[in-house]
């Protein structure tokens, strides 16, 4: 093996001579500032030592020579030496000690003699890598000799002696090509490498992907990948693309034919066109891509291999668009052409979601416990999901704009739902910890990276330690294309399938026969949900939820097809109902039961399409896109349990959000800012915290809403153009 290239410099940027130079002004400085300080000169010494024995470790851990380790040893130690004389020497008369021509004098002829010194090592280390450049290169003349004089065998040889050669030169490992294999088609090949015995890994040959597919002149857009084949650990395969197998559009196969979710699902193929899959039988997953990158059209791909699962339902969660993703999935569905949808739930908005995940954390908590019998039968330490059992998969896509509450649900059943047979498949636009957190990351064994334009994303989504330019950016160029690692293996290169709307309505009919039902023990377990609950005055109280699960289509089928709700006809009434149980500061009083869910919120579609009508709005509100923070959970974080429904007089008092524009209506044309609201409500009895308070605010003046009104960012806030009585509603 060739000896290794040693750094004669003492730190990123400097040569011998400038590095010689600045560490001894960095010791001159240090001791004139340690004679100013009365320092003992002995310090001087023990700072050399320490020094010395720093740059020693350092020096082995590069497995730099024994002259290497003398010199370094030797130059700082000759600088403690140096600090201690001239400390020594210093006396109360000036121009001593460091400070003196002679203590100059010496640190200069030092300086000259430690610069020479590294220079002279520094040229016949050039001067061996000269040699050994020659050698190499009469080693690649020998085997073109060889060639023409034995006229190669194959193509085979002949691509394994020039790639044994190139990557000898550039790695300085002595590897050996084993063989090639060509690509069917012929779109490239692959290397059998095998490492040398002197401890190189996979990671001493991974960086120089870039630099071999520069060597060898590989065609635009295609790109060089060493991959761990796990034969063995000094065994590696090298990918070689010939043709650029991202560049083109690759349809999904046209097999939309029963699976199970105990196989790997296919997303794309890899640089060689073998397929590329993930496992999503007890791993979450990652999809990170930004805009323009084709993750969307992943996210179908995977969904169509998800529902063509017959052991196997799909919950989507997408707040972006009234639920825009998964709505193909069940457009033939809700247009009659097919008996049940693709999709088997779909939460929308931010409250269906949190319904969702609340339900998907009961199925966890209960599941394994209702098949205790079954599983002990059979020997099984986890759920094994059938058709009559089968896996939930939670898809979300724009993880980044979750609720609170509803990141933290997700979390916690990517944590603890493997066992019970849930799993999370989560979205974003970035991989930073902004949309996706990092505890999302860590619990997926299966991630998938599409183009993006900073590597650090990658590194941040695959590997955090990885170097710059682990990841060949130029092979990424096209829409679809990407990076992809299954079950914790090092990432490949791969490109997505392509589906087009069209083929997802047909496969949507396609499987519709036989997607599975939920277990009646997981129906049983989240269909009926005690949760937190707002109550119309703004208090946290709790509310009993009947038909989560059953009534999931009537709650939110119409927010998906929105052109459905002007059809009263379509509008059918709900049983799931929410009960609300009296806090124990208030008084149990006769309640009349309201209407249910469903019924709510189709009565406050139908109130938004005539209020929509009229011009000017009087006092539209604060609307759910105004709000993405509304869901339970986070009502829990401001407001008390048992706050009084009514003040001392009896009087039934107002939301707090009401009693805010109240008290800026009362305030007039001086106006009233969010701190002196907020110390109102608080004396009123009132939980609400200065964000919220300020929140609400902001959003009454903004222009389009324009219920309040603020001249300045600093400036109080007064009635806006569109403000009525707050006290007569």
């Amino acid at each position: 093996m060739a000896a290794r290239r040693v750094d004669w410099s003492f730190g990123p940027g400097h040569g011998p001579i400038s590095g010689v130079v600045n560490s001894s002004a960095s010791a001159l400085g240090l001791t004139m500032v340690a004679d100013l300080a009365g320092v003992d000169p002995l310090w001087g010494l023990v700072g050399g030592t320490f020094a010395a024995t720093g740059a020693t470790i350092a020096s082995l851990a590069q497995d730099a020579p024994g002259k290497a380790l003398a010199y370094r040893a030797l130059c700082w130690m000759g600088a403690g030496g140096w600090s201690t004389y001239a400390l020594a020497t210093a006396t109360a008369e000036p121009f001593s000690g460091p400070w003196s021509t002679t203590a100059l004098a010496s640190l200069l002829v030092g300086t000259i003699g430690a610069a020479l010194t590294g220079l002279a090592f520094q040229r016949e280390e050039r001067k061996a890598e000269e040699e050994r450049q020659q050698e190499v290169s009469a080693e690649l003349e020998r085997l073109r000799l060889e060639a023409q004089a034995a006229v190669l065998a194959s193509e085979h040889d002949r691509i394994a002696a020039l790639w044994q050669t190139e990557i000898r030169r550039q790695t300085k490992r002595e590897v050996k090509v084993e063989g090639v294999e060509f690509w069917n088609p012929n779109t490239g090949f692959t290397l059998d490498i095998t490492l040398p015995a002197d401890g190189t890994t996979i990671e001493d040959i991974k960086p120089y992907e870039k630099t071999l597919a520069t060597a060898m002149d590989v065609p635009e857009g295609c790109a060089v990948e060493v991959i761990d084949p796990h034969v063995g650990r000094r065994v590696v395969h090298i990918r070689v693309g010939t043709v650029d197998a991202m560049a083109e559009d690759h349809h999904l196969p046209d097999d939309c034919t029963q699976e199970t979710i105990e196989n790997p699902l296919s997303i794309g193929i890899r640089s060689d066109r073998t397929e590329a899959t993930v496992n999503i039988r007890y791993n979450n997953m990652v999809l990170v891509g930004q805009v323009d990158s084709g993750k969307s059209n992943q996210l179908n791909v995977l969904t169509r291999q998800l529902v063509r699962c017959t052991d196997a339902l799909v919950w989507a969660i997408d707040l972006t668009g009234n639920g825009r993703y998964p709505r193909p999935w069940a457009r033939a569905w809700h247009e009659g052409r097919v008996e049940a949808p693709a999709i088997d739930w779909i939460a929308p908005n931010a409250e269906e979601a949190l319904l969702m995940t609340e339900a998907a954390l009961a199925i966890v908590a209960n599941r394994t416990a209702d098949y205790e019998q079954l599983m002990f039968e059979n020997n099984w330490d986890k759920i094994m999901v059938s058709p009559e059992v089968p896996e939930i998969v939670i898809v979300v896509d724009e993880f980044g704009s979750l609720p609170p509450g509803v990141a933290e649900n997700l979390r916690q059943i990517s944590d603890t739902g493997r066992g019970a047979g849930v799993r999370v498949v989560s979205c974003a636009l970035e991989a930073t910890s902004t949309y996706i957190p990092r505890a999302m990351v860590t619990q997926s064994r299966e991630r998938v990276g599409m183009r993006v334009q900073d590597e650090e994303q990658l590194q941040y989504l695959f590997d955090r330690t990885w170097r710059s330019g682990r990841f060949d950016m130029s092979s990424m160029r096209v829409r679809g294309a990407g990076v992809w690692s299954s079950d914790a293996a090092p990432p490949e290169k791969f490109k997505g399938w392509r589906i087009e709307p069209a083929r997802i309505d047909a496969d949507s009919i396609t499987v519709a026969p036989w997607r599975p039902q939920l277990d009646a023990a997981s129906i049983a377990r989240c269909d009926t949900l005690v949760l937190d609950v707002r109550t119309p005055e703004g208090f946290k109280d709790q509310g009993k939820f009947t038909g989560v699960y059953t009534d999931r289509w009537t709650r939110t089928r119409s927010i998906i097809f929105p052109a459905a709700a002007k059809v009263a006809a379509q509008r059918q009434p709900v049983s799931a109902t929410a009960d609300r149980q009296p806090s124990s500061g208030e008084r149990e009083t006769p309640r009349v039961q309201g209407p249910s869910l469903g019924e709510a919120m189709n009565a406050l579609d139908a109130a938004q399409q005539r209020m929509a009508e009229v011009e000017p709005l009087p006092d539209p509100g604060p609307v759910e896109e105004d709000l993405p923070q509304a869901d339970w959970s986070v009502v829990e974080s401001w407001l008390k349990d048992g706050a009084p429904a009514t003040d001392s007089a009896g009087k039934r008092k107002p939301i707090p959000r009401i009693r805010m524009r109240q008290l800026v209506w009362d305030a007039g044309e001086a106006g009233v800012g969010p701190t002196a609201v907020h110390r109102q409500l608080e004396a009123e009895g009132y939980a609400t915290t200065y964000q919220t308070v300020n929140g609400w605010m902001k959003d009454d003046a903004r222009p389009e809403v324009g219920i309040l009104f603020q001249a300045g960012q600093r400036e109080p806030y007064t009635r806006g153009p569109r403000m009525t009585d707050p006290h007569k509603g």
